[in-house]
């Protein structure tokens, strides 16, 4: 064997030898390295704060209607063009797949002025939506607000720039509003959020209350 060829045999095996070493200090460094447990949703922080609103029936009714039971939530007006009419039927083919468990749904208006009890139900029988699983709110404007506001640490305004003109003529400002779903557990926590835009979602959430209901 000539001298070149060692010395080429001796440089690879000193490479593969620097490879393994490192190999193995990567391993325990990994092995040594603090493991971080995962976040979830929970830790967050955010909650469903009390409330005192009107129902669809035009009911007085609080937080106490969610208390002790799972609920899927989000916020919507009915005269909106955009994210709602998309969050309401996604949020209805998550009522049909659950249906045979003991969720609740919960809808919240951010346009009282409009939003009526009786246009809630007018909107509810639209997407042939039951009531007996299904609850609308309307009511004190602010009071909603500062339920996304604190509570869900997200943000309502209304879009200055842009104007929905309504099916009787007159107009109203937009509402920028979350266009997530809230899953919340009985103590009014929020443990999970799912993005309406997505139609995978919808399955996520149903296959995540189930499980969560399994546990409870």
């Amino acid at each position: 064997m000539s001298k070149t060829v060692r010395i080429l045999l001796f440089v690879c095996v000193l490479g593969l030898a620097c490879s393994s070493g490192a190999m193995v200090m990567v391993l325990l460094n990994r092995q040594n390295a603090p493991q971080v447990e995962p976040v979830s949703v929970r830790d967050y922080g955010l909650v469903i704060l009390p409330f005192n609103l009107t129902d669809h029936n035009g009911d007085a009714a609080d937080e106490s209607a969610l208390r002790g039971q799972w609920t899927v939530v989000d916020f919507i007006f009915t005269n909106c063009v955009g994210a709602c009419p998309v969050m309401t039927a996604r949020m209805s083919e998550a009522a049909e797949a659950l249906a045979d468990t003991s969720v609740r749904f919960a809808s919240f208006s951010l346009d009282s002025k409009r939003d009526t009890p009786e246009r809630l139900r007018e909107f509810a029988g639209s997407y042939g939506i039951d009531l007996d699983r299904w609850a609308f709110y309307t009511g004190d404007d602010e009071q909603t607000r500062t339920m996304v506001a604190d509570g869900l640490k997200l943000i309502v305004d209304d879009e200055d720039t842009n104007e929905l003109t309504l099916d009787d003529g007159s107009t109203m400002k937009n509402i920028v509003h979350p266009t997530r779903y809230f899953l919340v557990n009985p103590d009014l926590e929020i443990v999970g959020l799912y993005n309406s835009g997505d139609p995978a979602e919808v399955a996520r959430l149903v296959q995540e209350v189930t499980e969560f209901m399994a546990e409870d």
